[in-house]
């Protein structure tokens, strides 16, 4: 179970809340043409307005947990895309394996060009269509990008990464599940995401997205490590349909003290992998 905050604590989250969530409101009110710069400028201000501080050893921990996730992927990969790339550990790393690695990110990590592997490129944001070649990439990862996305700029999303894919190539989306949330600093004070989280998914809900993006199959990957199974995606239909049906303070009440095993804590995770079918273009 999560330790309550104290106190003075509340108080510093009370106001970054209230600041994410003006900031997380000008995202949601703005036209999609004006959402394409808006996304950098306000995370910007974010970090201008609130200390965020950084846990490089737990940064460091999901790069691993990120390696193990991709490795069944990886068999037959030559070139990756990773988009939320952040600090670009992940693709560095992976860099070093592959022949191809793009990193997007709306912040530049501000690397030093001549300490980068060859064949890696970052790709600011922005530039993400015009740099990332068309049927270009194997295999391609959002980690916890999703969910800042504005709902109506999700399916302009899925289909620009479709278009980059190879036939047979695989998108895997880890997004935080719906049903487990808020996920951000909303969860303190709502029991909806206010914050930068425009919208959380269920695996049912995001998997939905994706077939109507185009990709074919849409698997789960049911834990790190496994490869994505066909007839996983029924248990989890069924274990979110029962998470659904709850009442939000009853279901919280009742994960938040269930062990970490089947059925339901695996699902904490949306963990997704999207499939181009073999010759779309």
């Amino acid at each position: 179970m999560a330790r309550t905050p104290t106190e003075g604590e509340l108080e510093g989250l009370r106001r970054h809340f209230e600041i994410e969530r003006e900031l997380a409101d000008r995202l949601r009110k703005a036209p999609k043409e004006r959402r394409k710069h808006l996304y950098a400028e306000v995370y910007a201000e974010l970090f201008r307005r609130v200390e965020m501080p950084g846990n490089a050893a737990a940064q460091r921990a999901q790069v691993g947990l990120l390696l193990e996730l991709l490795e069944p992927l990886l068999d037959g990969v030559e070139t990756f895309l990773e988009i939320g790339a952040g600090a670009c550990e992940l693709s560095l790393a992976l860099a070093e394996r592959l022949d191809r690695v793009w990193a997007v990110d709306a912040v530049d990590p501000e690397m030093d060009p001549g300490r980068t592997p060859d064949g890696f490129t970052f790709v600011p944001d922005g530039e993400f269509e015009e740099s990332v070649p068309a049927d270009g990439v194997d295999l391609a990862l959002s980690c916890h990008l999703v969910e800042h996305l504005h709902p109506d700029d999700l399916r302009d999303h899925l289909s620009t990464v479709l278009g980059k894919l190879t036939g047979g190539g695989a998108y895997a989306v880890v997004t935080p599940n719906r049903l487990y949330g808020p996920h951000d600093i909303s969860r303190y004070f709502s029991d909806e995401p206010l914050g930068f989280h425009l919208r959380e998914y269920s695996h049912i809900e995001l998997a939905a997205e994706l077939e109507r993006a185009g990709f074919d199959p849409v698997r789960v990957m049911r834990r790190i490590g496994e490869s994505p199974a066909a007839g996983s995606r029924r248990w989890v239909a069924a274990a979110e349909r029962v998470l659904d049906a709850l009442p939000v303070p009853v279901r919280r009440w009742c994960l938040e003290r269930a062990p970490r095993a089947e059925p339901f804590r695996p699902l904490e995770q949306v963990k997704l992998v999207g499939f181009k079918p073999e010759g779309r273009g």
